[in-house]
């Protein structure tokens, strides 16, 4: 694990004091868990929109396409196929 030293403004500091009340946590502990929060709902859009596929997300959270899409329903992340992408796929599918 690297060592950062950041700037945090006067609001986020309040973020990370009542992560860390709120879960009895260590100030540093709470730090990483909201990141890890952002990380993942950064991911989460970038899928949303399209621009990385369910695996790519899912390398980039070091999680399996599972875990990663399961991550998303939570999250009310549904996917970016619609209809036609998988009429589209069964259709290649049947005709090999």
């Amino acid at each position: 694990m690297k060592t950062k030293s950041i700037r945090i403004p006067k609001d986020m500091m309040a973020a990370i004091e009542i992560v860390e009340k709120e879960e009895k946590i260590e100030e540093s502990t709470a730090m990483r868990k909201l990141i890890r929060i952002g990380f993942e709902t950064y991911i989460g859009n970038l899928y949303k929109q399209g621009k990385v596929t369910l695996r790519q997300a899912a390398k980039l959270l070091n999680l399996s396409p599972i875990e990663a899409m399961n991550l998303f329903l939570d999250a009310g992340i549904k996917g970016n196929l619609d209809a036609s992408d998988v009429l589209a796929s069964l259709e290649r599918f049947v005709l090999k």
